[in-house]
């Protein structure tokens, strides 16, 4: 009940924000930001679908196999035959797509599929029976043939009514196409036709039906300026960077260090100028058609290593979900609270959204709310539509909602504000990597070192992943509430006195978020202050990212002392898994051994690891040994001389 509450307080903030814009303020400048403006909900459709036969062209089949599987997550793309004979599929596809079909390199022809054959000529004449048994295979011309409108829902089921509800499903299997399994909230998202909404809403096993839906990416397409920058190149530090305090961070050894930023978006180009990126098995997630995600990851985590850009948090690391196609239009929020889901399976510490869209949905707000409960921190762009609306998930509760400011610290024209802005960023003309190899959809041309400038709230919220990520280095056993706190708390102040629609608590500042978690001025990189795990203890880390032979990695920590006890233990990994352990561990003399069975090494592949304790770091992209690596650390003087006495 209380988050109906929620919901129902969220849509009227929203309705009422919304006439905050004065009518005679509407200039050329607001006309040329509302051809980016979504419709309110009562506007907003589903996209037409059409059912028809795809032919792929002779040997084709896996090729066109993989492009249906990119079209599968964000669009109403159903499969209903497969005619393995005939190397033809049967498909419901959003109208706009039949002629991105026949243009496919990967099909030979796309022919409509009719409801029913007619039984009257067109002039309303009488047929034979002959004539009408011909008819009935006869595919009609395509501008006469018209699918039932379908629409995306969230449906929750009944408590203890799941079996049931599958087999009210298994029923409608020729009509209702099955996206995702909540099954922590009860819930299934489907698209059906518009027709069984109502039917659902009736059905004794259901509870409730919402609707699933859009969000978009959050850049500004007309500030998209190419950079053509040579890797060799002397590395630039983008304003945004010094504006947020990031090197005065470094300087105490915050550096992001073994947190793990998942990016939401389009996903990451594995670029010569950002870590290894990694992400969820299986899955596309360094194919980015658009550019986007790959803007925002360098923006996060582009490596201080003297070439192209630098981040925010250059020791940072990039985990990849993919939640837009190739063709960046739009996602729905069942596919934003499934790649969540999957930031958090996949270790990420901080989830950054470039994203957003007019509408909330239960779904998502308990989705978050879980997610923060678990110590995953979600940050969100605020919205580019110049106005007091509310944009999604940035203004769920828990969310940080970020807002957009340039180089001079005012306000973008685009950020929208609202009391659910949290904190300010750079946004505007935000230089950072993009794509090295076409297609790249927001690049005018693609050469071999790629680096852009973009604008939007897009922009401005990997600068805040980036900060909170230098403060998750710093304390790593703080809560994530103190984190956002220490964001907010220490945020330099513009605007109006204290806390604004505009700016939130105001521009982030990395430096000074980190005194505020400190609790005081912070000495040196190296003094007792910095220690992230109490004065008795050392802060271990491990970063381990398996080869093609993962079977044969264990890695041990053991004591020299304390009858040798061993303290971490590791195995049974799966190739090519990113591995990251952080732990607090009694002050003492350690020896940290990574074992390979075979004698090669963790180098069949990619393979590497590192190992850092108090912020040092003891082996950096180590693997090239034998059967085994070994490190000592800790007080090891002390307690050999103990040892041998």
């Amino acid at each position: 009940m209380y988050f109906n509450r929620l919901i129902l307080s969220l849509l009227l903030a929203t309705a009422s924000t919304a006439n905050e814009v004065p009518e005679e303020e509407i200039s050329s400048s607001s006309l040329r930001r509302k051809a980016y403006v979504i419709p309110d909900e009562s506007s907003v459709q589903e996209e037409p679908t059409r059912r028809v036969f795809v032919k792929y062209r002779k040997n084709m089949r896996s090729n066109f196999e993989a492009e249906l599987r990119k079209r599968s997550s964000s669009t109403a793309t159903r499969m209903h035959y497969d005619f393995r004979d005939m190397d033809t599929f049967v498909l419901t596809v959003p109208e706009s797509d039949v002629a991105i079909l026949k243009q496919n390199p990967t099909v030979e022809s796309v022919h409509a599929l009719p409801f029913a054959a007619t039984a009257s000529t067109a002039n309303g004449a009488e047929e034979t029976s002959s004539s009408l048994r011909r008819k009935a295979y006869v595919i009609p011309d395509e501008t006469s043939v018209q699918e039932e409108p379908t629409r995306r829902v969230f449906v929750k089921y009944r408590k203890n009514m799941r079996s049931n509800f599958k087999a009210e499903l298994k029923k409608r299997s020729s009509t209702a196409r099955m996206h995702y399994d909540f099954r922590d909230m009860d819930t299934f998202v489907l698209t059906v036709p518009e027709s069984d909404v109502a039917i659902l809403k009736q059905n004794p096993t259901v509870e409730s039906v919402h609707d699933d839906v859009k969000r978009y990416p959050m850049h500004i397409p007309d500030s998209v300026q190419q950079q053509q920058r040579n890797l060799q190149q002397a590395e630039t530090v983008p304003y945004g960077v010094d504006l947020v305090q990031a090197k005065e961070a470094w300087g105490v050894g915050a550096r992001g260090q073994g947190v793990k930023v998942c990016v939401m978006d389009t996903g990451v180009y594995d670029h010569e100028d950002l870590p290894p990126i990694t992400g969820p098995a299986g899955t596309p997630f360094t194919d980015d058609g658009v550019g986007h995600g790959t803007h925002c990851a360098g923006t996060i985590a582009a490596p201080e290593n003297g070439k192209g850009v630098v981040g925010v948090a250059p020791e940072a690391d990039i985990y990849s979900v993919k939640v837009f196609s190739d063709d960046g239009s739009f996602a729905y929020s069942s596919g934003i609270l499934a790649a969540a889901q999957e930031c958090a399976a996949g270790g990420a510490d901080i989830i950054s959204m470039s994203l957003g869209g007019p509408l909330p949905n239960l779904f998502e707000i308990l989705g978050f709310r879980n997610l923060l409960r678990n110590g995953v921190i979600s940050v969100a762009a605020a919205g580019n539509f110049g106005n007091g609306l509310w944009s999604f998930p940035a203004s769920y509760p828990g969310v940080v909602s970020v807002a957009a400011v340039d180089e001079n610290k005012a306000k973008a024209p685009f950020s929208q504000f609202n009391r659910q802005v949290d904190v300010a960023a750079p946004g505007v003309d935000i230089l950072s990597t993009l794509p090295m190899t076409a297609p790249c959809q927001i690049c005018d041309q693609i050469d071999e070192f790629s680096y852009g400038t973009i604008s939007g709230t897009s922009m401005a919220c990997p600068h805040v992943a980036g900060v909170l990520a230098l403060l998750v280095s710093f304390k790593p056993e703080a809560e994530p509430s103190e984190y956002i706190r220490a964001i907010e708390q220490s945020a330099e102040d513009l605007g109006a006195p204290g806390k604004d629609n505009e700016f939130g608590n105001g521009l982030v500042q990395a430096y000074a978020a980190l005194e505020y978690l400190n609790g005081g001025p912070i000495k040196s990189a190296a003094s007792p202050t910095t220690k992230t795990c109490g004065d008795d203890m050392l802060s271990f880390n491990l970063k381990l990212l398996t080869d093609n032979n993962a079977s044969e990695t264990t890695w041990e920590l053991r004591s020299i002392v304390d009858n040798g006890e061993t303290y971490l233990v590791g195995s049974d990994y799966e190739n090519g898994t990113d591995i990251i352990v952080r732990e607090c561990i009694p002050k003492n003399c350690y020896v940290f051994t990574m074992y390979d069975s075979e004698g090669n090494g963790i180098t069949q592949g990619e393979g590497s690891y590192s190992v850092i304790v108090d912020g040092e770091k003891l082996v950096d992209d180590g693997g090239d040994f034998d059967f085994q690596d070994m490190v000592s650390f800790g007080d090891c003087f002390e307690a050999m001389y103990e040892f041998l006495n």
